[in-house]
């Protein structure tokens, strides 16, 4: 399976085996790479939707089984993201990267104790990836602020092709921590891999809103170009216009 750095949005998407009438042919690489396609654009409900249709095509893709797990965690769906994770270990039990996303749903929902168990398991595993240091310094910032850092450097370095994806995760657990001239870096570097990608234009954006830089309105808006009615960015599109009016009226 292709993984997220070889992913685009535009014309130079790769090209998807077709059926004689023209139309692609909707196997589980089709659905995989529209699970990422949607994920990217920060629609984690169609990301789900598109990672659960390719598992029904083929449930042996382990990528799929990560990818449902990580967008019940987005959408707030933490009890039945430990559920999957427990389904994708019985295919998979030496995945450190299942029991890195069950500890992160652990840990979303409030089960510190139970997160740094299984974290501490996909750590010791001989297949350890950028995934699971991501989410262990998730884990760790709050207790641990040097050892989160290394965590995020680790996953960084391990990172190779998904390097973008991984630096796009790392931007918003930076930016959720209100580290938002870290986050910049990292989103910096995402859009320069993923141009098309709403969901980093967004992030970005947001971060410049909350450090006040001028530029925050033009990068929250090239989100909603590529996204269009994206109800998400079209708030913060709000909100720094809002801001940016009262610092413009406090300047006087």
């Amino acid at each position: 399976m292709a993984r997220f750095s070889q992913l685009e949005f535009d014309e130079t998407y790769p090209e998807r085996k077709k059926t004689l009438s023209g139309e692609p042919i909707r196997d589980a690489k089709y659905f995989y790479k529209e699970a990422i396609r949607s994920q990217l654009a920060g629609d984690f409900e169609l990301a789900l939707r598109n990672y659960s249709r390719t598992l029904e095509k083929n449930r042996m893709i382990f990528e799929a089984w990560v990818g449902q797990t990580l967008m019940l965690i987005e959408l707030g769906e933490y009890k039945e993201a430990i559920v999957w994770a427990d389904k994708a270990l019985e295919n998979f039990p030496d995945q450190s990267e299942l029991f890195a996303v069950k500890a992160l749903a652990y840990w979303r929902d409030s089960q510190p104790e139970k997160a740094i168990d299984s974290s501490d398991i996909s750590v010791s595993k001989n297949n350890v990836t950028s995934r699971v240091w991501l989410i262990r310094a998730e884990i760790m910032f709050n207790r641990k602020s040097t050892v989160a850092e290394s965590c995020m450097s680790k996953a960084i370095s391990l990172a190779g092709k998904e390097i973008g994806i991984i630096r796009l995760d790392t931007g918003r657990l930076l930016k959720n921590k209100k580290n938002y001239f870290a986050a910049i870096e990292h989103l910096n570097e995402v859009i320069r891999i993923f141009p098309q990608s709403p969901l980093a234009w967004y992030e970005l954006g947001c971060c410049q809103s909350e450090l006040g830089f001028s530029q925050a309105k033009a990068t929250i808006e090239q989100s909603l170009k590529l996204r269009p009615n994206w109800k998400l960015a079209k708030t913060a599109l709000s909100k720094c216009k809002r801001k940016g009016f009262f610092s413009k009226l406090f300047r006087r």
